[in-house]
């Protein structure tokens, strides 16, 4: 039949095009690890940290052994993983630019709330107290009687412990679990694997330092700022142990004058962080929490 004149032709129904358009991109890795893959990666990084520690006790003594172990079994494992299981190792690890105001607050409140930490210590070994011969190993690893000591000690258990366990736990553990889980819940589960894989007769305080790092870098939106806060409770440590000669079995005390001052400190220098890592009024946002959760995280 002849078509009239003015009417369109009837279509012919085509296949559906299988070549992905411009704006389509097949799914690949996000910007977080998922958080099993995170907890597992933490938990290889810390069985390879001992392994490294033991390898290289036995080639440098273990005095010279804590900061190669931490470069090669934290460190450079903890680049690897993010570069293979997410999309961005900026994002993943949090390796945003910090401000100088914030990095000096940062220093002020993890000194004091470090210093806090003494006491609950005290009281903590008198119901649960560490072994004589760990106290001792612990401090003979941490003494300072040269310069080329203080350098071992600098760069070992001050900075690449620093580094490497914000990197795996504040960077690539707390960010998967904050996404999923919201921000306060992120920085608990945190902790609480933080202070798990520590000391056991020092559970509580470094569960607590641990919840600190955990709100720095989150509320600051960058690990940096937990780096500088963890290099500086190890550094008070450590100080502490050289310049007042504790020794071994030694119950640390403050006197309560000194509890207010540091306490007043600490409250003065966290106001002081909050207020300057605000941006445009409003303080840096934690990662959106999945979909499948329905919580906020703030």
């Amino acid at each position: 039949m002849r078509e009239e004149i003015g009417q369109r032709p009837e279509s012919t129904p085509t296949r559906p095009s299988t070549v992905p358009q411009a704006h389509e991109t097949q799914e690949g890795p996000g910007p977080y690890p998922r958080p099993l893959f995170a907890v597992a990666v933490v938990l290889i990084c810390f069985l390879l940290l001992q392994v490294f520690t033991l390898v290289f006790s036995a080639i440098l003594g273990i005095h010279y052994a804590v900061a190669p172990a931490f470069v090669v079994g934290g460190i450079v494992p903890i680049l690897l993983a993010a570069r293979w299981l997410t999309s961005s190792v900026k994002v993943s690890l949090r390796l945003s630019s910090v401000r100088a105001g914030g990095v000096l607050f940062c220093i002020g409140a993890s000194f004091s709330f470090i210093v806090l930490q003494y006491n609950v210590a005290s009281l903590i070994d008198k119901i649960f107290p560490m072994p004589v011969w760990i106290q001792e190993f612990l401090l003979e690893i941490t003494r300072v009687r040269s310069f080329l000591e203080f350098l071992r000690v600098a760069s070992g258990v001050v900075v690449a412990a620093a580094v490497a366990e914000e990197l795996l736990f504040r960077g690539f553990l707390q960010g998967s679990l904050e996404k999923r889980y919201g921000r306060w819940r992120g920085i608990l589960l945190t902790s609480l694997l933080f202070a798990l894989l520590h000391d056991p007769w020092r559970f509580v305080p470094i569960f607590f330092v641990g919840g600190l790092l955990g709100y720095l870098v989150s509320r600051g939106g960058s690990v940096y700022y937990g780096m500088v806060a963890h290099a500086v409770t190890n550094a008070t440590s450590v100080a502490g142990g050289n310049l007042f000669g504790i020794k071994a079995g030694t119950e640390v005390s403050l006197p309560i004058s000194f509890v207010v001052l540091m306490a007043a400190v600490f409250l003065l220098s966290m106001m002081g962080f909050v207020r300057s890592v605000r941006v445009e009024g409003k303080a840096h946002p934690a990662p959106e929490v999945g979909e499948s959760t329905h919580l906020t995280g703030k």
